[in-house]
């Protein structure tokens, strides 16, 4: 079977450290730069999702939609740095069961300090948004204690997302953010954003393949003629990942 040609070869950058630093050190860096939430000097503090019950509030009381769904939380500062103290910190919530689900919050100092009197919160706005953060972070790892709730107005559209914590048959409020439904804009360009980030991450998948294959083909060919005698049951296109190199016995 055929390996690297010679010309390819190269010594110092071996197919396998090729392969590890495709898997360890993916290159998204160029789409990721163009998401929308980005727009008027946001960086990105925090990007993950976390389980929270979503509901719809109605004038018969509240209508359950989903419980412990992932919801995509990002929390983005305007701030220079992250000692920096930020101008407005800006929360987004989106979700992928549902493309047309996107709510936004944006709390600047004056927000904050409106919130700080009606929930009683002993921070500062500075430490706000490592508030969110660790909260978030609390509802992935302990669900069962840390809870969060998304109630949608029926009437408004408008939203809140509370934190609750559960001890001893009783629940503590830890904080409450207000959300308003994103603009039809901002939902449209989310919408086109995630779908390139995830072709991009899917051309980024098939290198991965790709150099895998080439790792294989050199280091233990004898690996692909399973795959090649059994190619009727999988109906693969065996050269089509690794790169024309490989030769059925």
């Amino acid at each position: 079977m055929e390996g690297y040609p010679p010309e390819e070869r190269n010594d110092l950058n071996p197919p396998e450290m090729e392969l590890e630093d495709a898997i360890t050190k993916p290159d998204l860096s160029n789409i990721e730069s163009k998401d929308p939430s980005l727009t008027d000097g946001f960086k990105i503090i925090y990007n993950k999702e976390v389980p929270l019950d979503v509901k719809l509030e109605t004038k018969e009381g509240p209508k359950d939609l989903a419980s412990f769904e992932p919801l995509r939380c990002k929390l983005l500062s305007d701030a220079e740095s992250k000692e920096a103290t930020p101008g407005r910190v800006k929360v987004e919530l989106s979700w992928e069961s549902d493309l047309l689900f996107h709510y936004t919050s944006i709390v600047d100092e004056t927000t904050f300090l409106d919130m700080k009197k009606k929930q009683n919160l002993n921070i500062e706005f500075p430490e706000f948004c490592n508030l969110v953060e660790k909260i978030c972070e609390d509802c992935i790892k302990n669900p069962d204690i840390f809870i969060g709730v998304f109630t949608i107005n029926k009437d408004d559209g408008n939203a809140k997302l509370q934190f609750v914590k559960g001890s001893d048959f009783k629940f503590l409020e830890l904080l409450l953010i207000e959300f308003k439904k994103s603009s039809d804009e901002i939902i449209q360009k989310d919408m086109l954003y995630r779908f390139a980030y995830l072709k991009s991450k899917l051309e980024y998948n098939k290198k991965v393949i790709k150099i895998a294959g080439d790792v294989i083909l050199e280091c233990n060919p004898d690996v692909i003629q399973p795959i090649l005698e059994n190619n009727d049951n999988y109906n693969l296109d065996i050269n089509k990942f690794f790169g024309n190199k490989v030769e059925e016995k």
